[in-house]
């Protein structure tokens, strides 16, 4: 039996080979956030409660709900898109207004608000050769936390980034490549 790593067909998901992008927010248009900006992300992560059940001298788990974690994104942000633009833009469009007339006050955030700022927000890992393995699509995505760039320093040459909070409903999984046919975890 040949060595797993051995075989030159085995090759491991690489994680500096991804692409991360907001579908409603990818075009030429004034605040779009393009994919080379984009510099961390989290892949999404489920957690199932548990709920617990005492007898006598014994305890019993059960399965609960299962909830997805918001993921954290880190993009560097150019002058040219200006990504502070952007994500000011998407909360905007979401609902958020500033408070200038009282009319305008009573404006909020809503659901639909993000869905039509944002669209979907997709994961894709690549193969050496630039294909898609694997993507995930995280539904219902809200911006929960904007951080503009943390602190300016007269001392660092380091690039400016963003760092987004996406919270979501839930991910869907995709999977390419190999003798795998298109397909869709969960029921998807």
């Amino acid at each position: 039996m040949a060595l797993f790593w051995s075989d030159v067909k085995t090759e491991p998901k690489r994680r500096f080979r991804f692409e991360l992008s907001f579908s409603s927010r990818n075009g030429d248009q004034q605040g779009q956030i393009p994919v080379w900006t984009v510099k961390t992300a989290a892949k999404p992560k489920a957690s199932v409660t548990t709920i617990k059940h005492t007898y006598i001298d014994h305890e019993f788990n059960y399965p609960g709900r299962v909830t997805w974690e918001p993921i954290s994104v880190t993009l560097v942000d150019p002058v040219d898109p200006d990504l502070s633009y952007a994500f000011l833009d998407v909360l905007g469009v979401a609902g958020y207004k500033y408070p200038t007339t009282a009319g305008i006050s009573k404006a909020s955030l809503s659901k639909k608000g993000f869905k039509d700022a944002i669209g979907s927000v997709f994961i894709k890992q690549l193969d050496a050769d630039g294909k898609p393995v694997e993507e995930w699509e995280l539904k219902n995505p809200m911006i929960t936390s904007v951080d503009f760039g943390g602190d300016l320093s007269y001392e660092s040459d380091d690039m400016a980034e963003i760092t987004v909070e996406i919270t979501f409903d839930w991910a869907n999984l995709t999977r390419y490549g190999g003798n795998r046919t298109n397909k869709s975890a969960a029921g998807g």
